[in-house]
């Protein structure tokens, strides 16, 4: 019975101590996969934290340009629309939280073109079009290089720059547009993109316009067909781009001659979707605007029959007509 009782003893004594060595493996492997989990993750959020993306401007927003529009308002058309574009190593409004590695970055920068029918909407130019465009250009500076877009030189990746780790740094950019972008209006704009060289950092990007906008002006909104710079008769288009844009509030009604062009589905919606919009004729729509919430709508019509000889003045004057 003593044998016994010791033979039971003994084999609880050796289960207790495979417990313990059981237990004592998976703490052990738990720590080690806590540790690799926990590395993992670092890697993979290694230029993100809880505060955002550390590669920022204040402008230039992550997306395609046009998801990011911004426009270069001036008082009267004798003065130059610019602006100042940075690009920071820190998320936009924490310059106390800097990214800790350098970052190199590039700039893009070229002309492009607003095409409704394009799921971009904003186009690259090419020779053919900038070739009734060659008044416009546009520079960009950061003071010890500028560069000139025009019509022999509509793309350009000539900048870069690296933004110093662990410290708040920035790098600054001068986009200025002729003069003659607000008398010309033309369809036509630069669009700006950095691109870092940090895997998991977002290039960032915006497209840049001019418009007038007179300190303490009324409320104005218009509309005009786009084409009218790069197509000299509206009947060698099959479909026509129209810019509504202006500021202050109020209503609009888009009017067209459906007899000459119809509008597209999509821009139908478009407008549609706007709160209080109606529809009260089959070729109207009616919808409130508010430049603090959108300052410019682009629609796209397609042609039914426009007669020859039809002029620009008579496409924005009778075809399409916008009413504020």
């Amino acid at each position: 019975m003593k044998q016994g009782t010791g033979l039971k003893k003994s084999a609880l004594l050796a289960l207790i101590a495979l417990v313990l060595i059981v237990i004592s493996s998976a703490v052990g492997l738990g720590t080690f996969a806590a540790y690799t989990n926990s590395r993992n993750a670092q890697r993979t959020i290694a230029s993100y934290d809880k505060q955002g993306e550390r590669f920022s401007s204040n402008i230039l927003g992550r997306g395609f340009g046009k998801d990011n529009v911004k426009t270069l308002y001036v008082a009267n058309a004798t003065i130059t629309p610019s602006s100042v574009v940075t690009v920071c190593n820190y998320e936009r409004g924490k310059q106390s939280l800097p990214y800790s590695e350098n970052i190199g970055y590039t700039i893009t920068l070229r002309f492009v073109y607003f095409d409704n029918s394009d799921e971009n909407k904003y186009v690259p130019v090419d020779a053919t079009y900038m070739a009734n465009l060659t008044a416009y250009q546009a520079t960009i500076s950061n003071g010890s290089q500028t560069v000139t877009l025009s019509s022999s030189h509509f793309s350009d990746t000539s900048f870069s720059g690296t933004l110093t780790g662990s410290t708040t740094d920035s790098d600054a950019y001068t986009l200025t547009y002729g003069t003659n972008y607000i008398s010309g209006n033309p369809n036509l704009f630069v669009e700006m993109t950095a691109t870092p060289n940090v895997t998991g950092m977002h290039a960032i990007c915006a497209v840049f316009k001019a418009e007038v906008r007179a300190q303490g002006a009324t409320d104005s909104w218009t509309g005009r067909f786009l084409d009218s710079e790069s197509v000299q008769n509206p009947t060698d288009c099959d479909g026509y781009n129209y810019s509504i844009s202006g500021f202050g509030t109020g209503t609009c009604t888009l009017t067209w001659d459906s007899t000459k062009v119809s509008i597209s589905a999509y821009s139908l919606l478009t407008l549609l979707a706007i709160e209080g919009a109606t529809q009260p004729t089959s070729n109207s729509v009616v919808f409130a605007v508010d430049s603090d919430e959108v300052s410019r709508y682009d629609v796209q019509f397609y042609k039914v029959n426009i007669p020859a000889g039809t002029t620009w003045t008579q496409m924005n004057n009778s075809v399409v007509t916008l009413q504020f």
